[in-house]
């Protein structure tokens, strides 16, 4: 296997900064001279198995897959990283830095089916080699992949080497111009934009959170390693920058998880935060949220989370209600409310772009509505109901970052408390995006009109009140659901297919949720469609979207022609719908409207025999059926007279994430385990009862499973 030579870095490790010209590959590197035999990285399977890699194995592995790559003429050649949920994506990250080809993170793949996401970056970037471990290359249906990927080579970061392939790297000298990575922005297939981060932006966004978090250097005296603890994809900026590479760049230790086991067990997140006595930790609001509407008081007996000093919130709008109640909940676990670091950050400013002096109780603003869509921030501490919002502070801007609001029209900047477009310059504000030049003057060469150049545009919408920033929207139309974008006209063409030919205007467009954003659509339907078949159009209007995008809507509002408004050159005035949606001004045909109470408190379970016997399977498949029954009606929104414990899970329009908390919960409480084979082959509210009250009484075939229809397969399997 290639090693490291410690000769080629064999000096003291000195604390970088922006202007040292250090670059992040050697900055580990030199980790690995300093304290190689120190945990770097530790990942917890969905069983809860842990492999562990200190610093010199995971440069050692790196070093494995650089000597993968071959050498080429080609200037900054791209490797595109295609890993599950695991430590393996850290060799092949890494590796590509080492051999010196750029590392482009991109989704993992359904096995066997087609890849979207894959293809639309690899026809973006070009990459020279797909990157990945055995396992998941082996499964990848190469005849559905696009022309660009299918020729490309595989390269498996987990085979063995050939015997003598081993060899040394001497890295190169350092270059904080070459890029470190390409950070292709969440969500969409339309379109996609690689953010060129170079290694000058990483370390400056690095020492950035290091300080705006109060993180100390850890050297080899202190004898305590910081630990932090993350499971959001490694494919999103801050699972990679603020859950991987900050760990490392300070000397401390990130344990990793699945983005799936946080979504079955929520619990699983903050209990590792106790096992592991993690100091850090962050995710998206809607994952606070999920943590208070899904983990019950009898289960946290004995969590203790007085060890994490540093919650940071961010990726889509931080909620007040959320902090507060997650604040609430979380107290008697020794959860302490000053842990809390609300921030604001966008893959175009590496990551974070704002944020606090340190962890700190969290600062409200409260103001009057109807000022805010006026564009101003009216305060009205003693406001309350639907005429005020309560805005949460994102701090100051980050170390060596200029933040300013301006009018986006005029390119002026406003006053304090004055709405405008958020603007960005600064040592972590990237150059742009790959391969588009015209696009990266307009948006990232920005000028004042009076005064100052080379601002960063970021489309976000807040102001300024005493130093501090309070995002309140964005001007671009991206719809930021659960910490991942969505671009309206994606879920927009979605709809008009299932429509049909005669489809008219559809309008996609966030709206305020009972606990987040959520997802709202109008759609026009032709005059000739009947009223009787709208619901069933609404249900395969919900089913293609969650099957497409991973979202289930919680408003569809069919419509008539010439309903939804437009601009005078035809484009949809998606913030006028929403206008529209908030005043309740839209006439409709037909309306659905998910359950309000689908986001409310854990479900109480029922009572079940402490040694169940084959005489209690009726009994128990009956609770398990009422409990399915409950949970689709609360929890999913299905109406109660849809409820058919005969019908197939898919049928009830579920998203992936809303599958998986299912089988979470079903799974804590009878403790039986749901595989994708067994959500296949049992795939109704009753074959599901029957067959847990079989495993629970230990009586297999008890319950007769019909045969799994593919085209039928729930949700429960993703």
């Amino acid at each position: 296997m290639p090693v490291f030579d410690p000769s080629t870095l064999a000096r003291p490790l000195d604390v970088p900064n922006p202007e040292s010209g250090e670059t992040f590959t050697h900055w580990i590197g030199q980790r690995v001279v300093s304290h190689g035999d120190r945990p770097a990285v530790v990942y917890v399977d969905d069983d809860g198995e842990e492999q562990t890699w200190t610093y010199a194995e995971l440069w050692n592995r790196a070093c494995a897959v650089a000597g993968r790559l071959p050498a080429t003429d080609e200037a900054s050649p791209r490797g595109l990283l295609l890993f599950p949920p695991g430590i393996e994506f850290l060799a092949g990250f890494l590796g590509c830095q080492i051999a010196g080809w750029v590392p482009v993170p991109t989704s993992y793949p359904k096995p066997g089916r087609p890849m979207s996401r894959l293809d639309s970056v690899a026809s973006d970037c070009a990459p020279a080699e797909i990157i990945g471990d055995r396992e998941t290359l082996d499964a990848i249906a190469v005849e559905k992949l696009c022309d660009q990927a299918r020729s490309l080579p595989l390269v498996a970061s987990n085979d063995p080497l050939p015997f003598g392939a081993a060899k040394r790297f001497e890295l190169p000298s350092p270059n904080p111009e070459s890029l470190a990575l390409l950070q292709y922005t969440s969500g969409s297939t339309s379109e996609p934009k690689g953010v060129m981060v170079r290694h000058r932006n990483l370390m400056a966004n690095l020492e950035a959170i290091r300080q705006g978090f109060h993180i100390d250097w850890q050297s080899d005296e202190d004898g305590l390693t910081p630990c932090g603890v993350f499971w959001l994809p490694f494919f999103h900026d801050m699972g990679l920058i603020g859950g991987i590479l900050t760990p490392l760049y300070v000397g401390g230790c990130t344990v990793l998880m699945s983005p799936r086991a946080f979504l079955q067990r929520p619990l699983r997140w903050l209990q590792a935060i106790d096992d592991y006595q993690a100091v850090i930790s962050g995710a998206p609001n809607f994952a606070y949220q999920l943590c208070v509407d899904r983990i019950a008081p009898d289960q946290t007996d004995g969590l203790d989370l007085r060890c994490w000093k540093t919650a940071f919130c961010g990726a889509e709008p931080v909620l007040a209600r959320t902090l507060l109640d997650f604040a609430s909940r979380f107290s008697s676990c020794g959860f302490d409310e000053a842990s809390f670091y609300p921030c604001y950050g966008l893959a175009e400013a590496t990551l974070l772009a704002a944020g606090g002096d340190g962890p700190a109780k969290p600062e409200f603003l409260t103001v009057v509505r109807e000022a805010l869509r006026q564009g101003r921030a009216e305060i009205n501490e003693q406001g309350r109901g639907r005429d005020v919002q309560k805005l949460v502070s994102c701090g100051q801007p980050a170390l060596a970052t200029e933040l300013v609001i301006v009018d986006p029209e005029r390119c002026h900047t406003v006053g304090d408390r004055v709405i405008g477009e958020i603007w960005l310059r600064g040592e972590s504000i990237t150059d742009g995006y790959w391969n588009r030049d015209e696009e990266n003057r307009e948006q990232f060469n920005a000028r004042l009109s009076d005064g100052g150049a080379g601002y960063c545009r970021t489309g976000d919408l807040g102001f300024l009140h005493h130093g501090s920033l309070y995002v309140t929207g964005r001007r671009k139309d991206v719809i930021i659901l659960r910490g991942r974008n969505h671009f309206p006209q994606d879920i927009e063409a979605t709809v008009r297919v299932v429509i049909g030919d005669d489809a008219g205007q559809v309008a996609a467009f966030s709206v305020e949720g009972p606990r987040s954003e959520a997802l709202a659509i109008i759609a026009e339907v032709p005059r000739q469609t009947r009223e009787s078949d709208l619901p069933d159009l609404v249900r395969s209007i919900r089913r293609v979207v969650i099957e497409d995008h991973e979202v289930d809507p919680r408003h569809v509002i069919l419509v008539r022609p010439a309903t939804v408004p437009l601009t005078s050159s035809g484009k949809i005035q998606r913030g006028r719908c929403r206008e529209l949606f908030d005043a309740g001004g839209i006439r409709h045909r037909h309306r659905y409207d998910r359950a309000s109470g689908s986001e409310q408190t854990p479900i109480a379970l029922p009572n079940l025999p402490n040694s169940p016997s084959p005489a209690d399977f009726d009994a128990i498949a009956s609770a398990v059926e009422g409990w399915l029954s409950e949970w689709l009606i609360v929890r999913a929104g299905v109406a109660p007279e849809d409820v058919d414990f005969e019908k197939p899970f898919s049928e009830y329009g579920l998203d992936s994430m809303t599958a998986v908390e299912l089988s979470g919960e079903l799974e804590d409480w009878s403790g039986v385990e749901l595989t994708p084979v067994i959500a296949m082959t049992y795939p109704s509210v009753a074959e599901m009862g029957g067959y847990i009250a079989e495993e629970m009484v230990g009586a297999p075939g008890i319950a007769t499973p019909r045969k799994a229809v593919p085209q039928q397969s729930p949700n429960l399997s993703l």
